[in-house]
């Protein structure tokens, strides 16, 4: 048995406790998810401004033994880009 869940189902998480709405786009006529799911890094702009890519890796996903799969969603409510690592999530809803 799989407690198989389709990201592109889910309507809201909760994360540290708080339910966030996730938004929901049209996509040329098309409903489509904000949420994600992708490998979880930190990056600075700070001092790359003018050199290509325009930012430096500071913290990639899987380093220090940490979790390397990260999400991000846009938070309907507030417009705010949710992102955090992928055990961070408490309960989805769909």
């Amino acid at each position: 048995m799989s407690l198989a869940i389709d990201i592109d189902e889910i309507t809201r998480v909760c994360v540290a406790g708080h339910w966030y709405d996730v938004l929901w786009k049209d996509d040329d006529g098309e409903e489509t998810s904000t949420f994600f799911f992708d490998a979880y890094e930190f990056v600075t702009k700070r001092g790359y401004e003018d050199k290509w890519p325009p930012h430096h890796l500071e913290h990639g996903g899987g380093d220090h033994n940490s979790c390397s799969e990260g999400f991000q969603f846009i938070d309907a409510k507030t417009a705010n880009i949710i992102s955090g690592p992928f055990t961070s999530i408490d309960a989805v809803m769909t």
